[in-house]
């Protein structure tokens, strides 16, 4: 066994920060043994190195529990102070004084509940933003100057009984599709004439004779004023193609923006003097007599059938017209109960009719209305707009003439046609009186007066259209609920609650941050201590 030697090294511990060896007790090194004794001293260096890598980590770790246990103990004074010092009204009373048994926790439910309550108020009120609800407010502004409304004027009587030529179809198309018939007769098969022994008429042509046929601006009126100007009428009024026939147009769609007549008082009047013909007057679509006045936007389309007000024969009507305008409020509001409405101010927007260069619910409906007389009948109503062709005389009679009898509400019901967001709209306060006394007509009768040698209280009417106010009424729908009013409505539920303001809630807000960023702290700590166990 020579060659082998057993070292016995003592430890000497003096502390857990220093480990040294001790001289070996017993022993004995021969020259050939050196390469035994290098390798126990390196190993002892090593174990003597590891000893004081685990004794430190050690310290580091008791050194890193203190300062934990330290930063609760800090986090609870920090809770602690902020609850004696809330602002929030009964937060300081969960840790105050115990008056009475379970005080601190009957304040502290309370607290809990009022919290509860206000975060229900909080969560009802956005979900009610999200129901888009509207509220409507009304406002007069007032104004110096008002462009000037569009003033439609027809005759009634539609067509001139001279101008009619002798053809019996075309004489068939307007007796049954007058008022007369359908009033008279009840039913448009009534005595219907056998239409093969008839010769048929292109709708082209029917379009062209029937237009021949109504009153010419000339023969219409008499004498034309606007403000206080006597003008040639012909330079005022312009002719316009309605579904009722020709009719005549003041300050109309032709008309540029920068030549529009403006009301700037009460001396911006119209006034004309219309002669109605009644001596000529045949079956029209309105078995009245006199004249039809409409008042409109430029861009809108009149129809003298169901629009305007109706003046007959022998009066002098004064019209005094108050402007009116609403906005309601795009998608994704609904501006009415039924639907939304379309925004024809949106930016980019498209119109979506064909035949009328802009939107309006009346525009629309009568282009449905159209769209399914041409799907029905392959062919158009001689006077509605628009390219497609005309239906001869006896497709007018044929097709045409069942849907005009059997037009109801229900009929429009599948049409696609909101009201347009903002409209603008006219009332008129009408007055009457006879156009001219006894003595005038006497009188105009000695002096020869063309005018009044007319049979004045069956063809003549005068009529002035001014503006009543140059005020303007508005309506207009606002959302009911805002990021504001929400805010708003919080801040108050907030002080009936829990008596808490903006700066209440900045201080909880404070607090819970700096609790989250100690706990935080606190969890890594402990993440290192657990590492330090386990190495």
């Amino acid at each position: 066994m020579s060659g082998v030697y057993f070292i016995n090294t003592v430890y000497s511990k003096h502390s857990l920060d220093s480990v040294t060896p001790s001289k070996p007790e017993m022993g004995a090194y021969n020259s050939g043994d050196n390469h035994l004794s290098q390798r126990s001293n390196v190993s002892i260096q090593r174990g003597a190195t590891v000893l004081e890598d685990r004794s430190e980590g050690c310290s580091k770790c008791r050194s890193e529990n203190g300062e934990r246990k330290e930063e609760e103990i800090e986090a609870k004074e920090m809770l602690k102070s902020y609850v004696e010092s809330a602002t929030i009204h009964g937060v300081s009373q969960t840790n105050g004084p115990e008056h009475y048994p379970y005080r601190r926790r009957i304040w502290l439910v309370l607290v809990l509940l009022m919290a509860i309550i206000l975060g229900y108020i909080l969560y009802k009120q956005i979900a009610l933003r999200y129901e888009y609800p509207i509220k409507t407010t009304t406002k007069v502004s007032l104004h110096s100057e008002l462009p000037f409304p569009a003033i439609t004027i027809c005759n009634i009587n539609q067509f001139m009984r001279d101008k009619v030529p002798d053809i019996p179809i075309v004489k068939h198309v307007l007796f049954y599709f007058s008022e007369y018939a359908k009033m008279a007769f009840g039913d448009y098969k009534h005595n219907m004439p056998d239409l093969d022994n008839l010769t048929d008429v292109s709708g082209e042509e029917l379009k062209r004779i029937l237009l021949d046929a109504t009153p010419r601006l000339s023969d219409f009126f008499h004498q034309c004023r606007w403000e206080t100007k006597i003008y040639n009428c012909e330079d005022l009024f312009r002719p316009i193609n309605t579904t009722y026939g020709s009719c005549f147009v003041f300050n109309g769609p032709e008309v540029k923006p920068e030549n529009m007549a403006k009301a700037v008082g009460s001396v911006s009047s119209l006034r004309v003097l219309i002669h109605l013909s009644n001596n000529k007057s045949y079956y029209s679509r309105l078995i009245h007599a006199g004249a039809k006045v409409i008042v409109h936007e430029p861009y809108q389309m009149p129809y003298p059938e169901t629009d305007g007000f109706s003046l007959r024969p022998g009066l002098s009507a004064t019209i005094a017209i108050s402007r009116s305008e609403s906005k309601s409020l795009p998608r994704p509001y609904k501006a009415y109960s039924n639907g939304y409405c379309e925004d024809t101010q949106a930016e980019g927007y498209a119109n979506k009719l064909s035949e009328y260069q802009t939107y309006t619910t009346i525009h629309c409906l009568a282009e449905c209305q159209l769209n399914r007389t041409r799907e029905i009948c392959g062919c158009q109503y001689y006077f509605s707009p628009g390219d497609f062709p005309v239906c001869s005389a006896k497709l007018t009679l044929t097709c045409l003439l069942p849907l005009f009898w059997s037009v109801r509400t229900d009929d429009f019901m599948t049409c696609d046609c909101p009201r347009e967001c903002e409209t603008v709209a006219y009332s008129a306060d009408v007055s009457y009186a006879d156009f001219a006394s006894q003595f005038i007509e006497e009188q105009a009768a000695r002096d020869s007066v063309t005018l009044f040698q007319e049979k004045l209280r069956e063809n003549i009417v005068d009529v002035l259209v001014s503006f009543k106010t140059l005020n303007v009424f508005h309506v207009i729908q606002e959302p009911e609920l805002t990021r504001t009013t929400i805010i708003g409505t919080l801040g108050g539920q907030m002080g009936l609650f829990l008596g808490a303001s903006i700066l209440s809630l900045t201080e909880l807000l404070e607090i819970l941050i700096l609790l989250m960023l100690r706990a935080f702290k606190t969890c890594a700590a402990w993440i290192a201590g657990r590492c330090c166990v386990r190495a």
